[in-house]
């Protein structure tokens, strides 16, 4: 389980242990709810409501399975509950969000990426559906499995399989990857993208 050395006692968490769940979650939990609701100032407040909740139900925290997904869950109920007080839009799950903002790949001295494929590939994940655009930001961005991705987004995990297969897919045909005689193959790609840093 992600964060287990997290400090708690016999049954809940420790202040400590909340500051080291910050620590380790903050900026991804930042990123994904700041794709939700697309406002630096809005998500930095949802994402430390999230971490008041789990301190409010400190006394619970043995018993949660994935400390990742379920902070994950809450960033995301904390976005949609946002979106309904304040945007006026009947918007009932992370389903019907229309629109996701994409924090943009960074060059990261790829062997396979100059700076201007990097640029091409984010113009094209712009361009992608957003529950796509959601899953492959989950993946690649916040670096969780395909499982806790579904969980997150409330789909199966073949779901989210074809969401990255779609992306991927897309961007090397895009990039004209998937031709014969290009120095970049779709392997690459996903070397690219999906290798740790």
């Amino acid at each position: 389980m992600a964060g287990k050395n997290i400090e708690h006692s016999a049954r809940k968490l420790t202040r400590d242990g909340l500051q080291a769940l910050m620590s380790l979650y903050s900026e991804s939990l930042f990123v994904f709810v700041r794709g939700i609701v697309r406002n630096n100032e809005t998500a930095e407040e949802l994402v430390s409501d999230v971490f008041v909740k789990i301190w409010s139900k400190r006394d619970q925290f043995a018993n949660i399975r994935n400390i990742k997904s379920y902070l994950f869950i809450l960033a995301r109920n904390e976005s949609i509950s946002f979106i309904r007080r304040n945007k006026r839009v009947k918007i009932i799950n992370i389903e019907e969000v229309d629109d996701y903002y994409f924090t943009p790949l960074e060059n990261d001295s790829s062997e396979f990426f100059d700076q201007e494929m990097i640029d091409r590939s984010n113009r094209i994940i712009e361009s992608l559906p957003a529950k796509c655009k959601m899953a492959f930001s989950l993946a690649k961005v916040n670096g969780l499995k395909y499982r806790e991705i579904a969980e997150i987004m409330g789909i199966s995990p073949l779901t989210v399989k074809n969401h990255i297969a779609y992306a991927l897919e897309k961007i090397c045909s895009e990039l004209g990857l998937s031709r014969k005689g290009s120095s970049v193959s779709p392997t690459d790609v996903y070397l690219f993208l999906f290798s740790k840093k």
